[in-house]
């Protein structure tokens, strides 16, 4: 019986989220959808941006509150101003002088930040890579599976995590995340491997207190 009533409930809310529509007339708006991309105009100011099946762009300066898709990339052109954004089955990429006001996030997927654009909360990811090319991340970086690569002078205040698996899942020893921080790059808070991991500091990089039992430096 509660199955049943889950179902339709969830049934009704897609045909609500579908029939829902799309304005262009002025600033302030939504953009949603249920199969299908959604596309924000350069220099326009929106309040969700959203989608279930497809991808999500912010075009050049343009705005918005939140950018959230089930199953696609979003991808923030340069100078474009989120307050959130999130995925699950797909990547986070923030284009050059772009900024997320609070966290951006991914199940499977990588992050990728662009030079001179920022986060200013955390960025968390399960399975895939997260890439700072001279970009500045206020919160912590999290992942489980994935890479994570600081390039071009990437600051990171907030530290790096690496989480254990809390599915019950196992992971390969022989295959462990490589952390890298360049010559130029900072991290400020801690470095917390919850699992074993690969190390790589280049001479000059500066980083935080390192905890973990299982931390093979290179």
């Amino acid at each position: 019986m509660k199955l049943a009533f889950c179902l339709a409930a969830s049934a009704l809310l897609m045909l609500a989220w579908a029939a829902s529509p799309q304005s262009f007339a002025g600033d302030g708006q939504s953009l949603s959808r249920v199969n299908g991309s959604v596309s924000a105009e350069s220099g326009r100011s929106y309040d969700t941006l959203s989608t279930v099946n497809g991808n999500v762009r912010v075009g050049s300066g343009a705005s918005a509150d939140e950018a959230k898709t089930v199953n696609g990339d979003i991808v923030l052109e340069s100078d474009a101003r989120l307050g959130r954004v999130s995925t699950v089955n797909g990547s986070v990429r923030i284009g050059e002088g772009a900024a997320v006001l609070h966290e951006a996030s991914t199940v499977n997927g990588g992050v990728k930040l662009e030079r001179k654009s920022r986060v200013d909360g955390d960025i968390s990811t399960v399975s895939g890579e997260i890439e700072l090319h001279g970009a500045q991340v206020a919160g912590t970086l999290s992942s489980v599976n994935g890479n994570i690569e600081l390039a071009d002078g990437a600051h990171v205040r907030g530290g790096i995590t690496i989480r254990k698996n809390r599915s019950g899942g196992i992971w390969n020893d022989n295959d462990p995340p490589r952390i890298s921080v360049c010559a130029t790059c900072v991290v400020d808070g801690e470095l917390r491997f919850e699992r074993p991991v690969e190390l790589r500091v280049e001479q000059g990089g500066r980083i935080g207190p390192v905890i973990g039992d299982s931390v093979k430096r290179l």
